[in-house]
This record gives structure tokens, C-alpha cells and sequence, in this order.
């Protein structure tokens, strides 16, 4: 054989094409030392020699800056081929095989099993390697034999190839913390150590702390069991052998904001009348700060009111007990784990939620409530309010012992934005309700209806309100209008035209300063003209005032006779009724409800006046102005207030939500019913 055969021969050693069958066993049988074992075989050997045919030659080194190439029987039966085919970087191709011994007989195979090729062991010891094997390299079908001569070999530029394997694990279970795996030293120089440094967001290696080292080969794992609490996090892995540092990886960074605590499982909620108790599963993962105990309502569009109830620090504690629900049924209660880099654990239907029995009976039936009326004497309020299934109910409601007084079963069917009023009269004490031009008349005692009043001008309803002795002034798109009734007949007496430009839909709203004016207003004309009607109900125009009404739904403007003042709540401005002059303004409430009986007090809330999303500015209190003293204080309440007055015994009365609305005419709170009335101590 040449030596150009020998060559390719050694070649092909080095990569080890594996075409060959275990089955062929042609050839001499090579003299076989079945006595080795595999700590003589395990080490690094190079091929100096190769013989064939009684033909030797030396193989020569590839590239004299690298070295030799190499190959490693190592101690888990993998083997590794090492063979420089560049000298720029002396970078080796890998090649990575499995090997067994049996008596003296290696078989080396791919890692999957497929091929295999047989070596049997001539000699060896300490320093030298002799084996044969049997490759068909000429194509005639025939094994030829060839005998191989290495020795023990120390590569004198060992490469970094596993560096390059150090990667953050993010599959299950490692999504919660950070951990971070390599492929572990199998080189052929002595391991000494591995070292994990960790930087800032930057990644900078220079000013990186070392956090662990390691010098048991094996263990390839490092899990950060006290990071910072830093948006981002920079990890480097050093190696270092007997000849120094190996190498170092490149920075692998970790955005902190995707480390998500696991949930934790509720175990129980028990209620009683007026507590709900919690118990759920001990955190078991990483990098805790706390718990969250949130509550929510139940929904039908998957929009549920949420909030917090406790925050829980110690993560031992799986004991918590709400001893103030929420003023919802059927509250629904999760627990949430927040980790130090502010993340929170996700929502599991079937774990971390639990729905309760807990009830409170004196919520009202009304998914919203589209008008009310007050009755400061009887201390009762009257309610025309849309259920969760979209019918409607007329009752009038005892707010001092939580019950229904009575109930009006002629059930108005006709859209409108008229204010419902409670009016007493020459006719006695009735709630007043628009229906498609007529004004339907309820027995306020009973809610009965007796008959509908019939106007006979052809404009649409805009407003209404009664003075005395049987005198109604009504308003349309253009005019204000007198009326004397007499049981079920409406009479007219008197109309005038108000603003001469036209204002497109409606709201023309009349404000009744006492038994003998009135203020016509709109919100698009920033002004009000006073009306005065006398005795026989004839209307007198007094000119414009230069009040800049703001009115929307179920009258925005209040008048207390006591102090003679008008209170514009769009506009938290208070006005004199004898002179029309601004005798006030004030920023806190910023949303008004009503004055106090004595007109002295002004009560709201401090919130956003429209809807922002998360209500951040809304808390479980009333705030009451001091018009005197021009001061504001703060009184809780157990819910978030949405209309308050005050009765004539003095009782500060609100009509409340267990969760954040924007009003108790929204109609848009998910059908579930959260409204009570509070006597607010």
C-alpha cells in the first residue's frame, strides 16, 4: 500500500466514517490482550504510526501551531475525535461516538447505534496504544487489516467548547427562577473549577461579582437564590483547568420581568354572617415578597370589579380572614404570589380562585338604577331600577330597616330622560314618571297608579316641576309652559318662548327656586333665564342670568330653601337664589351629590368624575364641605358612595356600591347587583 493510502487512511480514522459492518470478519485475527481494563483505555491518544501489508508510515501533524489531532476514550463510554482542519484559530472539529470494552475488543458505534466498527486491542499500556482494525478501503469487497500505533498525548492548546453551552432554563419548573446549565468539562487537562459571575443590565464583566464556585466537575447547574431585584441581570460562566482559565461565555441576560411566581392553590373558604375565611397551599417556588388576597364580584361578561383585601408578607401565613366582604353575593376570592421583581403569579380557574356562599342581604335587586326619589320625612327613597335579567322594578324602600315598603306592578315602558319626582300637592303626595308625552301619577304611599296626566302641547318633555296651589310649569325644545290641574286634567295657562336658538337634544332643564320662580337652562347655552309665574300661573320672563348651568340626568342643580342657595354640581359652584350671585366654589369634593337639611354642607366624593379603568381616585368615604368655614373633612363608609342626603332626622344617608361605578345609573357594571343604602355614622 502508498503511502498517499496510508494517508487517507489516517484521515479517515480521524473523522471515522463508520461504513462498515460488525458481520464482516475477514483477515488475519490480530493477536487480542483481553486483559485490559478501562481505566488503562480512559486518557487522550494521538496516532503516530499506521501499518498495512507490511507497509508503515508515520502520520504527520496537520498544522504544527495546533498540534496533533487527538482522540479521548473518556469515563461515562463517550469518545471524542478532535481534528484541526484550520490553523487560524486551531478551532478542532469535534466528532462524537460511544464506546464499550469486551475482552479486549472496543466497539465503537454512533450515538444512535446505527453503525459500529470493531477494534481489537494489540497492546497497551501506560504510554502506548497498539490496536488493529478492518476497513474495506479499495472497494472489492474485502477487509483489509490495519494496525494503528498511538500514544498518550497532553494537546498543548486545549479549546473552550463548552462555554458555549451555558444557557438560561425557561421550561417547566424553571420559569420562576433563575437557573442556568452547561455541559460539563470532559477535557483532557486537570478540571480545577467553574465560577459564576453576575453583572448589571449592562453586562459588563469587569465590574461582575463572582456568586458561586464549583469544583465538583459533575455538578453543571447554578441556580441564583438571591438576585437583585433589577429590571435586567447579566450571568458569565468561567471554567479553569490546571493550564489556567479555559474560557469564559458570552453574557447570557435575563429580563426580570418574565420570571413569574407559580400560583398557589386555594384549599377552603368558609363563611359566616359576616366574615369570610380563607386557607390556601404554602409557596413553594422562588424569590417570595408576598401574598395578595384580592375579592371580585361575580360577572357575566368576564369583566369582573376586583380588589385587594390584604397583603400578606410572611409566606408561612395561609390563614386569612376577610371580616369585611364586599356588598356583593357570592363573592369570589383569589390569592396571588408577587416575587421581588414586582411579578405576579397568573390566575388559575381551578387553583387559585374559589367562589364562597357568602350573601348580604340588604343589597337592592338593580343591576342599575335609572331614577330615584327622596322622601327626607318618611325616610324612604323611591327606586325605578333595571334588573340582571333586564326587567324593571318600581319600589318604594325603607333605608332604615332595609326592607320594600311597596312596589308599583304598572311598570313604565317607554325610554326617557325626564327625572322621575316626588311631588306633593294640592293632590297629595305622588311620584311623577314621563311615559311617551304623558306624566304617569303613583300614590306615593302604596306606589298604586291612578291615571296619567295629558299635556297638549306637541314638543317633547323636557322637564317639569310644581309650584302651589295647583300651578305646573313644564318646558319643550323651545317654550316653558303653565299648567292648572284638577285631579287628572291639565288645564294650560300660559306659555313663553325661552332661548331663541334651538338646542338639539333636549334637557332643557327648569330648576324651581321657590313657589314663584324658576331658572330654564341648558348645557349649551352657559346661562339661565329667570321665570317668574304669579298667583293665576301667568309667566313673566325676568331676563338672563349669567349662571352657567350644567345639567345631564336626574338634575344636577339642587336649591335649599333654608340657606337660599343653588348648588350647580358639574361645576362645584354655589350660587345666591335672591341676587343670582357666586357665593362659592370649592375643589374637594370634586364630585358633588347634595347639600345638608340646613344647606350649610355640601356632600361628595373625591373622585375622577368619568370613568378611568382602575378608580384610583375612589375610596370608601364621603366628603362633606363646610360652606362657613370653607374647610373639607372625611367620613368612611363601607362602600363607595354614589348619592347621599340627608333625612330630616339628621341621618346621613348614602345610596352605596360594593365595588367602584361610575354612577348608580351606569349600565354598565357586568348584571350584578352591588348597590345597598348605609346610614353613615
Amino acid at each position: 500500500m502508498s503511502f498517499k493510502k496510508l494517508k487517507f487512511l489516517c484521515y479517515l480514522l480521524a473523522v471515522f466514517v463508520l461504513s462498515c459492518s460488525t458481520d464482516d470478519d475477514s483477515g488475519e485475527s490480530s493477536n487480542i490482550q483481553t486483559d485490559v481494563k478501562k481505566e488503562d483505555l480512559l486518557g487522550v491518544w494521538t496516532i503516530y504510526s499506521v501499518e498495512s501489508d507490511g507497509v508503515k508510515a508515520e502520520v504527520p501533524v496537520n498544522f504544527e501551531t495546533c498540534g496533533r489531532d487527538f482522540f479521548i476514550y473518556n469515563e461515562d463510554y463517550s469518545y471524542s475525535e478532535f481534528q484541526f482542519l484550520e490553523s487560524s484559530t486551531c478551532q478542532p472539529s469535534e466528532f462524537q461516538l460511544k464506546w464499550s470494552l469486551n475482552r479486549g475488543v472496543i466497539e465503537l458505534s454512533t450515538v444512535n447505534g446505527s453503525e459500529s466498527q470493531l477494534i481489537e486491542i494489540n497492546s497497551l499500556n501506560t504510554t502506548t496504544f497498539i490496536f488493529t482494525t478492518r476497513m474495506d478501503l479499495n472497494g472489492d469487497g474485502s477487509l483489509e487489516v490495519y494496525k494503528l500505533t498511538a500514544l498518550k498525548y497532553n494537546p498543548p492548546n486545549e479549546m473552550d467548547i463548552y462555554t458555549d453551552s451555558f444557557s438560561r432554563r425557561t421550561e417547566p419548573p424553571f420559569e420562576d427562577h433563575i437557573t442556568f446549565r452547561w455541559d460539563i468539562y470532559t477535557g483532557y487537562n486537570t478540571f480545577l473549577r467553574y465560577e459564576i459571575y453576575r453583572s448589571t443590565e449592562e453586562c459588563d464583566i469587569t465590574s461582575a461579582e463572582l456568586v458561586q464556585t464549583i469544583e465538583d466537575v459533575n455538578v453543571s447547574r447554578f441556580i441564583d437564590y438571591n438576585p437583585p431585584t433589577t429590571e435586567g441581570i447579566c450571568y458569565f460562566l468561567k471554567i479553569y483547568t490546571d493550564k489556567g482559565l479555559l474560557g469564559i461565555s458570552n453574557p447570557r441576560y435575563v429580563a426580570t420581568e418574565f420570571i413569574l411566581p407559580e400560583s398557589v392553590k386555594v384549599i377552603n373558604a368558609t363563611d359566616t354572617e359576616s366574615s369570610v375565611a380563607l386557607s390556601w397551599e404554602k409557596y413553594k417556588g422562588y424569590y417570595f415578597s408576598h401574598y395578595e388576597v384580592r375579592v371580585q364580584d361575580q360577572n357575566q361578561n368576564s369583566m369582573p370589579h376586583i380588589e385587594t383585601v390584604a397583603i400578606i408578607e410572611d409566606v408561612n401565613t395561609t390563614l386569612y380572614t376577610d371580616v369585611n366582604p364586599p356588598y356583593v353575593n357570592n363573592p369570589i376570592y383569589s390569592i396571588y404570589v408577587h416575587n421581588i421583581f414586582g411579578n405576579t403569579s397568573q390566575l388559575n380557574q381551578d387553583g387559585n380562585l374559589i367562589t364562597t356562599n357568602f350573601s348580604r342581604p340588604e343589597l337592592l335587586s338593580f343591576d342599575y338604577i335609572r331614577f330615584l326619589s327622596f322622601d327626607p320625612d318618611e325616610q324612604a327613597l323611591f327606586f325605578y331600577g333595571v334588573n340582571p335579567d333586564n326587567t324593571r322594578r318600581l319600589i318604594k324602600y325603607d333605608y332604615i330597616n332595609h326592607n320594600v315598603l311597596a312596589e308599583g306592578y304598572k311598570l313604565p315602558s317607554v325610554q326617557t330622560d325626564v327625572e322621575m319626582k316626588l311631588i306633593t300637592s294640592n293632590e297629595g303626595k305622588e311620584l311623577i314618571l314621563e311615559q311617551g308625552g304623558e306624566y304617569w301619577v303613583y300614590d306615593a304611599s302604596d306606589l298604586t297608579f291612578k291615571y296619567s296626566l295629558n299635556l297638549d302641547f306637541i314638543g317633547p318633555r323636557d322637564s317639569f316641576s310644581y309650584l302651589k296651589n295647583g300651578i305646573w310649569v313644564f318646558s319643550d325644545d323651545d317654550h316653558v309652559f303653565t299648567y292648572k290641574r284638577t285631579g287628572s286634567t291639565m288645564e294650560k295657562i300660559d306659555q313663553k318662548l325661552h332661548f331663541t336658538k334651538h338646542q338639539g337634544g333636549g334637557n332643557y332643564e327648569i330648576t324651581k327656586l321657590d313657589n314663584a320662580n324658576v331658572l330654564l337652562s341648558h348645557n349649551n347655552e352657559g346661562r339661565a333665564i329667570h321665570y317668574s309665574i304669579d298667583k293665576g300661573g301667568f309667566i313673566a320672563n325676568k331676563g338672563i342670568i349669567q349662571i352657567p348651568l350644567l345639567a345631564t340626568l336626574n338634575s344636577d342643580l339642587s336649591v335649599n330653601m333654608e340657606s337660599q342657595l343653588l348648588l350647580n354640581k358639574k361645576r362645584n359652584s354655589v350660587y345666591s337664589i335672591s341676587d343670582f350671585s357666586k357665593t362659592d366654589s370649592y375643589t374637594n369634593p370634586r364630585v358633588t351629590f347634595n347639600f345638608n337639611r340646613l344647606g350649610t354642607k355640601i356632600f361628595g366624593v373625591d373622585k375622577n368624575e368619568k370613568y378611568t379603568g382602575s378608580y384610583e381616585d375612589y375610596s370608601k368615604e364621603i366628603v362633606v364641605y363646610d360652606i362657613e368655614k370653607k374647610y373639607s373633612e372625611k367620613i368612611t363608609t363601607k362602600g363607595y358612595p354614589l348619592y347621599v342626603v340627608e333625612d330630616a332626622q339628621g341621618n346621613i344617608i348614602s345610596l352605596s356600591s360594593g365595588f367602584p361605578r361610575d354612577e348608580y345609573y351606569d349600565l354598565y357594571n357586568n348584571n350584578v347587583p352591588d348597590m345597598f343604602i348605609e346610614i353613615v355614622k
